[in-house]
């Protein structure tokens, strides 16, 4: 078992005494066997093993117990122990239990600047969680099970004994004269997994006594068939993907079933549950505003929205409605910086331009109606107006960015040099006709990015 381990570990990092591994410690069996094997190997390699346990305070002395125990035989056994406790309000539910134990891994693996964390899963583990996500309803991703590898956050979570079963844990602890944690709520079948353990297993065994690994050859099989789609899907998605953007009509054409898995794709990207229900909320709100020229959004999360028009389909986070407060007065032609973010300039010119920019470039040669100062560099206000380019009248501002098309989201990020409340400049969208120029233009206008917000 610790050669299989030790195999296992090499494939993903290079073992050396430089090395640091985070080991999740529950002192169950399935941890107790781990953190063991590790200790042995720590001990050819030298590298710095620390033992991670969380407390997740469900059971009160009983779970302070466990604790202890575990900090004892990490005493024993000269390994770094490291511990915290949940406080009391937070919920007793598996799903808050995995985040917040994920949480608290990625937090020490922090702290010690570790290589790698390792975590306990079982061939056991993996059965039960393929079975789990066959009653709620799965797709093949989810038909994979637990993964080998994954990342947290910049840290690789690596699974070393995934390929033994329980009872392989059991025999090795028992050889090992190891006495691990025994977690009454492992018994309580009102959780799910509990359930699927000790009724549902036990149930389809009668069936099929060899259901674990039947299970996990469904996985594997998952994971081929899934290559394999993915490599088609990728040249099919260069046909109608720009930068994260999709293009509406281009995805539309798709038959459902791909359409389905772009959705899954996108979800799973947003780290959201991808259920067949928001997959097909999503489709079908992209069908039914697939003609939309501003553009329409669909809450999918609070700080998530999925915008579609007749062009583009994407998510839109709640960072893109981040509108910029800041207000900066131009009185003179000079260097301004707005936000710490866009820098504007505005400089004196003597010289016709060989070319006029185009309205979506941040540069413009103008004239500037008296008086010329002071100017105003903001984001969009109520009441604001604007007299378009090539234009005799006036509109308001939302109407001139509804006429060019520009989504509701993007309108607040759209920099504006106004006077008073009329918008002479558009940044990128559009000059006002006030500013035209009928000889060498007067000013040179420019705005870059000096940081990435």
């Amino acid at each position: 078992m610790k050669e299989t381990v030790k195999n296992i570990l090499e494939k993903y990092i290079n073992i050396s005494c430089e090395t640091t591994l985070i080991v999740g410690f529950s002192g169950g069996w399935d941890s107790m066997c781990l953190l063991d094997i590790m200790n042995k190997l720590s001990h050819e390699y030298g590298f710095l093993l620390v033992a991670a346990h969380l407390n997740h305070n469900w059971r009160g002395k009983e779970s302070e117990a466990e604790k202890e125990r575990c900090l004892a035989f990490c005493e024993e056994n000269d390994i770094t122990f490291i511990s915290d406790t949940l406080p009391d309000d937070v919920k007793a539910s598996e799903l808050v239990a995995r985040e917040m134990r994920y949480d608290f891994f990625k937090r020490c693996a922090e702290e010690f600047e570790a290589d790698a964390i390792l975590t306990a899963h079982t061939k056991s583990d993996n059965a039960e969680t393929i079975l789990y996500r066959i009653i709620k309803g799965t797709g093949l991703n989810g038909l994979e099970g637990i993964k080998e590898i994954r990342d947290l956050g910049g840290f690789k979570v690596i699974r070393p004994i995934l390929n033994f079963s329980r009872k392989e844990i059991e025999e090795y602890c028992i050889k090992n004269e190891l006495y691990p944690n025994n977690d009454t709520s492992n018994s309580n079948t009102k959780y799910a997994r509990n359930n699927i353990r000790h009724n549902i297993m036990p149930a389809i065994k009668i069936i099929n006594p060899n259901i674990e690994n039947s299970l996990i050859t469904l996985a594997d099989i998952a994971a081929g068939n899934n290559k394999v789609i993915n490599e088609l899907m990728a040249n099919i998605e260069k046909q109608i993907t720009i930068g994260n953007k999709w293009l509406t009509q281009n995805f539309l054409i798709l038959n459902s079933a791909i359409k389905q898995h772009f959705v899954y794709k996108l979800l799973v990207k947003n780290e959201l549950e991808p259920s067949f229900t928001k997959i097909q909320e999503i489709i079908n709100f992209i069908v039914e505003n697939q003609k939309s020229k501003t553009g329409k959004t669909l809450s999918v999360t609070n700080d998530l929205w999925l915008f579609v028009s007749h062009k583009y389909t994407y998510f839109v986070h709640s960072d893109n409605y981040k509108k910029i407060e800041e207000e900066i007065i131009i009185t003179a032609p000079g260097e301004y910086v707005l936000n710490g973010i866009y820098k504007f300039t505005i400089t004196e010119n003597k010289e016709m331009p060989e070319k006029f920019p185009k309205a979506n470039v941040p540069m413009a040669y103008i004239d500037l109606p008296a008086p010329e100062f002071p100017l105003i560099l903001r984001t969009r206000r109520n009441g604001d107006i604007i007299q378009p380019f090539g234009m005799q009248g006036k509109m308001k501002l939302k109407k001139y960015f509804i006429n060019k098309n520009i989504p509701e989201h993007d309108r607040d990020k759209i920099i504006l040099l106004c006077k008073d409340k009329e918008v002479m400049w558009a940044i990128g969208t559009g000059l006002s006709e006030k500013l035209r120029s009928n000889g060498i233009p007067a000013y040179k206008l420019t705005m870059e990015i000096i940081k990435n917000d």
